[in-house]
């Protein structure tokens, strides 16, 4: 065995070792596993117990040839050798000198020529010096916590500087490449230079590290601290409450789960958390407790992101619009196509031509009309088409913007207002909202309610409408709003501009027999437990119930009466004393009593001094007369109930008439002379409107002139002082009424002429509209012989006009307008 008296072998077994180098004067266990290791250690111990460690360039390489090795390793002598039962051999070595390899050979393991690296002398004062600096170095270094407190110790305590050195360097994480060059150098002085670059090279990274170390504790000391905080009071909330096993020591934390679920974006994130943290610290008894909480029970319970599927076939939805309403044509019209262009965008977002808040545009549809006419259930059938929630929201009465917009959360009470209401009970964010009786809306010192309603039904501005309760955005784009409304000029024209106006018509006697048949009759029947086969109506029946029991624009009325009939009948049968009734227009009486309407029909005869005309109510039209009287005295008289605007138009007829006189062969000074009195019948309903002035000017010049007008013609029509004749409105109703009555020829406006195609058809041709430009073309058709036995001289002053038959009238109607 070699010592310091004893010189090394010149060709000596090697063993390669991969990832570590050892430095001579250390004593190292050494675990071999390859062949080739272990070849070389029993060679080792066969011949004088000296091994050469070497270590391999790359590390992955199982049977290295001397290519593989670096020239320079530690020559050993082998103290101990231990075979393991798993075949692997463990060696005990004591380095004791650096050499250069040669000449290496390979057969059971390898071999090498090996020559000592001789030491350089070195400066004394300068190693002194780098020994001095070594020291401090490994000093600042072992505070780090890098080497174990007993190597340490151990290197702490070498008097040789090249040894202290040399077990720095094996203790410390170097690469291999700088533990290797360090192997190599036979200067102590350059091997310390070397040393302590790789020691500053550490402390650096050890301070970057107990910097990256010290953010992560403090990150982690934060969250152990707030959790340990929340846990501390959990337990001082328990204790609190007496050790009440409840949950709101976890409250905070489920309200934080739920929100997670959301996925809300982070400026509303950021307020609800807040709102969270604020709950969490509180007690759970304290008032202001209780409102964070309804407060968060809000938010969590809102449908942020949840939505439902549209069902956009145009054809299913033509199929549930007529299964459920009968007529209404121009309203399915109008929604089919509004679902049409939805599909249409829906098709161009899918293929990246329009964005997803392009496709949710639209318009807000608002039906006008009066009451019973299928406004309120058409929306329903709408969201049952779309596929979508449908939520009503009455605003008939409503006077306060918190209604629209909610209450602040400093009023005790406070809660959001009916369109968050709304959506929260849809349970989803594009619900079809109907805002009803959107004309009733009210307005106080505490806000008014349509101006709240401007962003709402803006679709610029309602993707950011925020509830003064929830304090955060909420997104209406996604909402289909549809108002509705009796009177649309009663609706601020700020609000009314936003909205497409779709009118619903009151219902023809037809349709009203129709929509009795298919929807009223059968309900009421199941509603009074009938049974079809047990109460059967007629159609006389039925349209004697519409005609002498009801009197509305809708079908309400006519179900209210169609169940009254069924309960009568019901309790008949409950007796025993019918088993089945048919219910004829001759036993109506029985049920419901006497009519309490009468239809006022055309007259029987021609008759000098008597028109007919028209007018329209929100109930239906009708007809009414107009009778004039001539008698001694002065100055015209009306009487009936008329508005200002008929009484206008009775002065514009008789100037008219007067201007005229000579044309007609009129005596004016008779005019003059005489008291003319016009009256219209049914004193006890007030009359209003701008269109009887067809109707006054043919009274007047009828009694004026002594010529009859004929009793079945109805006019409607108003008249200026140059004999225009001007439109109207209403006129679908009032031709229904006159229809009804009797009349067969229609005087009206020739700038009427378009509204001919909102009658039905068969309506059309059974009767004869006379369009009119002028008066004289009214006359003509209104006068017995027209307006050439007006224009001809009748002889002697014309007659005075046979006092009109007077008409008993049984109506009751709300205010006629004319």
């Amino acid at each position: 065995m070699p010592t310091e008296t004893h010189p090394l072998p010149s060709n000596v077994p090697v063993c390669p070792v991969r990832g570590s180098v050892i430095y001579p004067t250390m004593v190292q266990h050494i675990d071999a596993s390859r062949a080739i290791s272990i070849g070389a250690i029993e060679a080792a111990m066969a011949s004088d117990k000296v091994i050469l460690i070497v270590s391999q360039k790359d590390k992955d390489i199982d049977d290295p040839q001397g290519s593989d090795l670096y020239d320079v390793g530690t020559a050993c002598n082998v103290l101990r050798v231990r075979k393991n039962p798993d075949g692997t051999v463990q060696m005990l070595v004591s380095a004791v000198a650096r050499v250069r390899a040669s000449n290496y050979t390979r057969g059971d393991h390898l071999s090498a020529d090996i020559t000592p690296l001789s030491a350089a002398t070195d400066d004394t004062v300068e190693l002194q010096a780098l020994s001095r600096e070594l020291r401090e170095r490994f000093e600042a270094i072992a505070s780090g916590g890098k080497i174990t407190a007993e190597n340490v110790q151990t290197i702490g305590n070498k008097e040789d500087i090249g040894e202290m050195a040399d077990h720095i360097a094996f203790n410390l994480d170097f690469k291999l490449e700088d533990k290797q060059a360090l192997l190599e150098l036979p200067s102590l002085t350059a091997r310390i230079r070397k040393l302590l670059t790789l020691l500053d090279t550490e402390q650096e990274v050890q301070a970057v590290q107990a910097k990256i170390r010290a953010q992560v504790k403090e990150e982690i000391d934060k969250n152990q601290r707030e959790y340990y905080l929340r846990e501390q009071m959990k337990v001082i909330q328990k204790e609190l409450q007496g050790g009440e096993d409840g949950e709101d020591g976890d409250e905070a934390e489920a309200f934080r789960t739920k929100i997670e679920a959301l996925d809300l974006k982070p400026e509303v994130r950021k307020d609800i958390d807040r709102e969270i943290n604020r709950l969490a610290r509180m007690h759970p008894d304290a008032a202001e407790a209780s409102v964070i909480r309804t407060y968060l029970t809000w938010v969590t319970e809102l449908p942020w992101n949840e939505r439902s599927e549209d069902q956009l076939d145009v054809g299913a939805a033509a199929t549930i619009l007529d299964d459920d309403h009968y007529g209404l044509e121009k309203v399915k019209d109008r929604v089919l196509e509004f679902l049409a262009v939805r599909r249409l965008r829906k098709e161009r977002a899918a293929r990246g031509e329009l964005s997803a808040e392009d496709v949710n545009k639209g318009p807000i549809l608002v039906f006008t009309g009066p009451p019973g006419v299928g406004k309120t259930s058409i929306a329903q059938s709408i969201a049952k088409a779309l596929g979508r929630k449908y939520v009503r929201i009455a605003l008939g009465g409503a006077r306060d913007e918190s209604d629209i917009r909610g209450h602040r959360r400093t009023y005790i009470g406070a809660m959001p207002g009916r369109l968050i209401q709304g959506i929260r009970t849809a349970g989803t964010k594009n619900p079809v909202i109907l805002l009803d009786e959107v004309d009733k809306l009210g307005s106080s010192y505490q806000g008014d309610p349509s101006a709240a309603l401007l962003e709402v039904l803006d679709p610029a501005q309602n993707q950011h409408f925020t509830d003064h309760y929830l304090g955060v955005p909420f997104d209406l784009s996604e909402v289909m709003f549809i108002a509705t409304a009796n009177y649309p000029e009663q609706i601020p024209p700020a609000l009314m501009d936003r909205m497409e106006v779709i009118d619903f018509s009151s219902y023809i006697e037809q349709e009203k027999l129709e929509i009795a048949k298919r929807y009223l009759l059968p309900r009421q029947l199941t509603q009074n437990g009938l049974k079809g086969n047990q109460i059967a109506f007629t159609d006389a029946a039925l349209e004697k119930l519409i005609s002498h029991y009801t009197r509305e624009a809708g079908v309400r009325n006519l179900e209210r009466e169609i169940g009254t009939v069924a309960r009568k009948v019901a309790r008949r049968i409950a007796t025993g004393e019918v088993k089945r009734v048919k219910v004829t227009d001759k036993e109506l009486d029985r049920y419901l009593g006497q009519p309490r309407h009468i239809p006022e029909t055309e007259g029987k005869e021609d008759m000098v001094g008597v028109s007919t005309g028209m007018f329209y109510t929100p109930v239906g039209g009708d007809i009414l007369f107009v009778e004039t009287s001539i008698s001694p005295g002065k100055g015209l008289v009306l009487t009936g109930q008329l508005g200002d605007v008929m009484k206008e138009s009775a002065r514009a007829a008789l100037t008219y008439i007067k201007s005229n006189a000579e044309r007609f062969h009129i005596d004016k000074a008779r005019i003059d002379d005489s008291e003319i009195h016009i009256h219209v019948p049914a004193g006890a309903i007030p009359k209003e409107g701008p269109s009887a002035g067809g109707a006054m000017v043919t009274s007047l010049i009828s009694a004026l002139a002594g010529i009859p007008a004929r009793h079945d013609v109805a006019m409607t029509g108003e008249m200026t002082l140059t004999g225009r004749y001007l439109p109207i409105g209403g006129l679908k109703e009032k031709v229904l009424g006159a229809r009804r009555a009797g009349i067969k020829h229609i005087i009206m406006p020739k700038a009427n002429e378009s509204d001919l195609r909102d009658i039905p058809v068969h309506l059309r041709t059974s009767m004869r509209f006379h369009p009119c430009e002028t008066v004289d073309q009214v006359l003509d058709v209104a006068l017995v012989g027209g307006l050439k036995a007006l224009e001809t001289p009748r002889d002697g002053s014309a007659p005075a006009a046979p006092a009109p038959a007077k008409r008993k009238s049984t109506r009751r109607s709300p205010d006629a307008r004319a």
